[in-house]
């Protein structure tokens, strides 16, 4: 009895582990029948699947599906399925629709169902490569072209495929419809941050308050600090209460400081003074000392004509006399300039003050820029804390009936041509890959007059204050 022949698929090697048992024609005749009916029937399934995977209907390829390629050949004369190697991989479909495949090239895709491109590919490549048959070609689709999901969703933007996708399934993948609690509690954070931009802003307008009052008790020499009745009426809160001790210690320091250096220069001075008096009084020493040799030179000289002194001592007192002249020449020199430096400490002391004065006037301008800016910013926050917190709910109370109302979908579906077909859908319709879905919720007639009401408020709204009797800012209407 002769053995069953032993057959592989590779890439054009045939591997026989036992005896080839093809001594006769039949055996020959009936293993090709059967291997052609495997790999035919394998190949069709594998079609068949490819083409089910999208949707119970043909699906029509198009960019960006990615495609699983797969060739083989029967070659008799090897009893063996030759696989193609080169070709049995993953392309996807390219924004022209073809396909690029070695020894084929381009292919076009778009259009065509899995089935129509197999037959497409085995056509090209039994021309290019000369084959005597077409070979066996499968395709099947690993993933799809993704599909688009925009207007009133949590999240819009580009999703991957499911087969059988409908719009329902679709709106829950994008987070599902905007609901009326989400924008709560925007408009809740927005109130939230309205207060706490208000309360930073109230701090830095008391943070000025107090510098201007510190800076204009400086420029009046004042002893004190006369502070304004913004921060007078609330130093009972502890931020309020610090500041007006930041500055209290601020304005001691500086005039402090302004002190000393004034103290020290003023100190100069009267050193400089008595150092004058003193200068003076050694050029009256000097002067007598002077008229006293000139004196005693006068009558020495006299002896010295009539030979009854000696030469010498009149030499000696006019040395005497020069020697006195010079030291006093110096200290007359000494005197100007003790003058000259008390000249220059009054100017210091001028000088001083002037520039404390001037220092103090450009901060007290700049100070009052700030507070000029600052109550625009104020008054802009205050407006936009109204809005958040009392004409936010009311619209918000309008358009909650829009909220029940049912959405309208709309599906934009590229066609082969390049055109766009708009398809108005509900909830069970299917969506296939590269579809973009419109979600949008129509508003309600304002039957309630609610947006009339907000827009009466913002216009009779313009004396918005902030309570200051406590902390935390509330918002009030006259």
């Amino acid at each position: 009895m002769l053995d069953e022949p032993s057959f592989s698929i590779d890439s054009g090697t045939c591997s026989n582990h036992r005896a080839r048992c093809l001594d006769t024609p039949p055996n020959r005749r009936d293993a090709w029948c059967f291997i052609h009916f495997v790999v035919s029937t394998g190949m069709f399934l594998a079609c068949m699947l490819g083409v089910s995977a999208a949707n119970a209907k043909e699906y029509v390829l198009g960019p960006q599906d990615k495609l699983r390629i797969k060739v083989y050949e029967w070659r008799a004369s090897r009893d063996t399925i030759f696989a193609w190697g080169a070709l049995n991989d993953v392309y996807t479909v390219g924004p022209n629709g073809s396909v690029s495949l070695p020894l084929v090239g381009e292919i076009k895709a778009a259009g065509l169902t899995t089935g129509e491109i197999a037959d497409s590919i085995g056509n090209s490549l039994m021309k290019s490569v000369g084959l005597g048959r077409k070979p066996d070609t499968a395709v099947e689709i690993v993933q799809f072209r993704p599909f688009y999901v925009v207007g009133k969703v949590t999240q819009s933007g580009e999703f991957a495929y499911r087969p059988g996708l409908t719009i329902l399934q679709a709106l829950s993948i994008a987070g599902g419809l905007r609901t009326r609690e989400d924008k709560d509690a925007r408009f809740e954070r927005e109130v939230i941050q309205g207060r706490g931009d208000v309360n930073l802003l109230r701090l830095n307008e008391a943070n000025l308050l107090a510098r201007k009052a510190r800076l204009e008790a400086e420029l009046s020499h004042a002893s004190d600090i006369q502070f304004p009745p913004q921060l007078t009426s609330r130093i009972q809160d502890d931020i309020i209460a610090m500041l007006v001790k930041q500055e209290h210690l601020i304005f001691q320091a500086r005039s402090e400081g302004l002190d000393i250096q004034i103290k020290a220069l003023q100190g100069l001075r009267d050193f400089l003074q008595k150092e004058l008096a003193s200068l003076d009084a050694q050029l009256v020493f000097l002067d007598k000392q002077i008229d006293s040799i000139q004196k005693e030179l006068k009558a020495v000289s006299a002896l010295v004509v009539k030979g009854l002194a000696a030469a010498p001592r009149e030499f000696s007192l006019e040395r005497a006399l020069a020697q006195v002249q010079s030291e006093r020449l110096s200290a007359e020199t000494s005197l100007l300039r003790g003058r000259q430096e008390i000249s220059k400490t009054d100017i210091s002391i001028l000088e001083l003050q002037d520039g404390r004065k001037n220092e103090i006037t450009i901060d007290l301008r700049q100070t009052q820029a700030e507070l000029d800016a600052l109550d625009s910013k104020t008054e802009t926050a205050r407006r936009l804390l109204y809005d958040s917190a009392i004409s936010a709910p009311n619209l918000l109370a309008h358009r909650a009936n829009a909220d029940l109302a049912a959405p309208i979908y709309t599906i934009f579906r590229p066609s082969a041509d390049g055109t766009t077909m708009q398809i108005q859908a509900n909830e069970t319709s299917v969506v296939e890959p590269g579809d973009t879905i419109k979600v949008e919720i129509p508003l309600a007639p304002d039957e309630t007059g609610a947006l009339d009401l907000i827009s009466t408020e913002r216009h009779e709204a313009p004396g918005i204050e902030l309570k200051a009797e406590t902390v935390g800012d509330t918002v009030g209407t006259p």
